[in-house]
């Protein structure tokens, strides 16, 4: 056993989820025999005389075929030299595991069976039965086979220059694990009827290529095609993602990948970015673009690419350039890309409106009018729909609905009293959570649906990516899911209390203040866990995300300060005479507003970058809620 190999199997973000290969090499018991009794010796293929192969470039292509002749193994074999498979496999614990570097392990065209794919661990590997596990090692090739009904078909953490080729893996919850690894080759593969397809954990510059991604099921919130979580600088091409029940490709923190000459057809949605400028969705050496199966563009010009660009579904008005108009036409292509594509221009400044609930009525103004007037409603409760300017403001059950860019306005009456209320992000309907329940109201035909629900909220957040809201509460963030009748299937651990509640623009991170203490949470939305703290000088009050997702906004008894969520430092920081209430950003990302009640009833208007106040609007009464709309 390598004493390198061991600590990297004890490195990476869970720790305690590899030391369960580690345990393995300890191991002087295994499943033994192709039905996986437990009785016999660990099976250990020792190191045979031969010349050593060198080490792997990176993204290296197949390794040399390994001069051996064909062996039979048991289940738990473990591997220090080359081995080629005699037989099919089927076991109750993994069936392979890898201990050196620079190994070939051909399975022959045989099968590994496992158990069952196990429970739901997400958004942790699932590590209870494994068909090719190996770690902390490079130079490792696994090829020709097909792993079947493992909780996770090949699991890859701290690996180098490394290759999966020609490899089927179907049934299990989790087809290919790459994580925390670099320069590793997957192509020529079939991941196929998993829970979750292919996935890249904090797994940087990996080549994907040539592999049929395709109807992975859905285990919320599984069903996609190919993941990449934290990961940078991957190249994916050349495969098929196709009818998974999820996302064809699903991006978290992903930047600086590059996607082209895939044919994307029939999932559900296709796939989502969240930034502009993140991910580059065509070859830009070649300008081509991969082939969507919902494109519906014309070419024009006959050079095999449509004339006009692919939106890239998400937030950041992301495109592929470059969109093929047939299946495979890369193959096809017989002349250069002609271009007609435009970036588009730079976005002018949104027209701002300020909401403020002040002494239970809603006020409406312009930052520069330097006043705001009644719109005669009352609230406990606002919100502002996916449009950025119609507002809904909850009083008791009464929820008025009021165009602000068109003063038109409808009131309705909720199931639910005593709620919260936010806009869903399919951007026609209405949620209301409170102590007794939860409510999906839609605007455009009317129809209500009510769910159980039991704990109090103090603020919402709705999924951008599934029919769930993230509701803040005593005991931690609740995933209330909509399409599971309600059910809270998962409460997302924090350090204390859940206080203020603020979500980026592209729905990846939710900023929870803890109640009683100088925190802030950073929860990950599709992780399910906190992945970072930021510490302050006090309590949090109100939270603000900028639109660009650079700076955290905190409201405190002290005043406000913009914190840099790359480098975790102060920006600026401002006081007032007043207690802050709550605070709002500009969508153009110029203005900080800061609601101010006590000693001065006002709404300050700030310069987001330095924090200078610029302008006070006064207040009649002790404002609560405060809003930035735009247009």
């Amino acid at each position: 056993m390598r004493v390198r190999a061991l600590r990297a199997l004890n490195r990476g973000p869970y720790p305690w989820a590899v030391s369960i290969a580690a345990l393995a090499v300890l191991a002087t018991a295994c499943a033994g025999g192709p039905a996986g009794t437990p009785s016999s010796p660990l099976p250990t293929v020792a190191l045979e005389s031969q010349t050593a192969r060198p080490t792997a470039s990176p993204n290296a292509t197949s390794a040399p075929s390994p001069r051996v002749p064909a062996r039979e193994a048991k289940c738990n074999t473990q591997l220090t030299t080359d081995f080629v498979l005699a037989n099919d496999l089927t076991c109750t614990g993994d069936a392979f595991v890898i201990h050196v570097d620079n190994v070939v392990l051909d399975l022959n065209g045989h099968t590994l069976t496992g158990p069952g794919m196990g429970p739901q661990t997400w958004p942790n590997p699932q590590l209870d039965s494994v068909g090719v596990r190996v770690g902390g090692h490079t130079g490792v090739t696994v090829r020709n086979g097909r792993i079947d009904s493992f909780s996770t078909g090949i699991y890859f953490v701290d690996m180098t220059r490394s290759n999966i080729e020609s490899v089927t893996s179907t049934r299990n919850r989790y087809g290919f694990y790459i994580h925390a690894s670099t320069g590793i080759t997957i192509k020529d593969s079939s991941v196929q009827a998993n829970i979750y397809g292919l996935h890249l954990q904090d797994s940087s510059n990996n080549v994907v290529q040539h592999n049929d991604l395709n109807r992975q099921t859905y285990n919320s919130p599984g069903g996609y095609g190919i993941y990449l979580y934290r990961s940078d600088g991957n190249k994916i091409f050349e495969n098929d993602i196709d009818t998974n029940v999820n996302w064809g490709i699903w991006f978290s923190e992903a930047k600086g990948n590059t996607i082209f000459h895939n044919n994307v057809k029939d999932n559900h949605p296709q796939v989502s970015d969240n930034n502009p400028d993140t991910n580059q969705w065509f070859d830009p050496a070649t300008k081509e673009g991969n082939w969507w199966s919902d494109y519906s563009g014309k070419d024009g010009d006959g050079d095999s690419i449509g004339d006009t660009p692919y939106p890239i579904l998400g937030p950041g008005g992301v495109v592929d350039a470059y969109p093929f108009v047939a299946r495979d036409g890369w193959k096809t292509k017989r002349r250069s890309t002609i271009d007609h594509y435009q970036p588009p221009a730079a976005r002018p400044p949104r027209e701002v409106r300020l909401v403020v609930v002040s002494g239970g009525d809603v006020q409406v103004g312009a930052p520069r009018s330097g006043a705001l007037s009644s719109v005669a409603v009352s609230a406990r409760s606002v919100a502002l729909g996916t449009d950025g300017h119609t507002l809904l403001a909850l009083d008791g059950r009464e929820l008025t609905v009021m165009d602000l860019l068109g003063g038109a306005r409808d009131t309705r009456t909720v199931q639910i009293d005593d709620g919260i209320v936010a806009a869903n992000r399919d951007g026609h309907s209405v949620l209301v959570v409170g102590p007794r329940g939860a409510e999906q109201y839609d605007m455009t035909t009317g129809q209500a649906e009510f769910f159980v629900y039991n704990s109090r909220p103090s603020e919402l957040a709705p999924s951008y990516k599934h029919n769930h809201i993230f509701v803040s509460t005593p005991r931690g963030i609740d995933l209330l899911y909509l399409n599971l009748g309600g059910r809270t299937p998962y409460t997302i651990p924090l350090d204390g209390p859940a206080g203020a509640m603020s979500m980026n623009g592209s729905g990846t991170r939710i900023y929870t203040a803890i109640v009683g203490q100088p925190l802030v949470d950073v929860a990950d939305t599709e992780q399910y866990r906190v992945v970072d703290q930021i510490r302050i000088a006090s309590e949090a009050r109100a939270l603000a995300v900028s639109p660009k997702e650079d700076v955290l906004y905190v409201a405190t008894n002290e005043g406000v300060m913009a914190i840099d969520l790359g480098t975790k430092r102060v920006r600026a920081t401002a006081s007032f005479l007043g207690s802050v209430a709550d605070i709002a950003i500009s969508p153009n990302a110029d203005q900080l507003y800061v609601a101010l009640a006590g000693q001065q009833r006002a709404v300050a208007v700030l310069d987001a970058a330095t924090l200078r106040t610029g302008d006070v609007i006064p207040l009649h009464a002790d404002p609560t809620h405060l809003l930035a709309a735009s247009y």
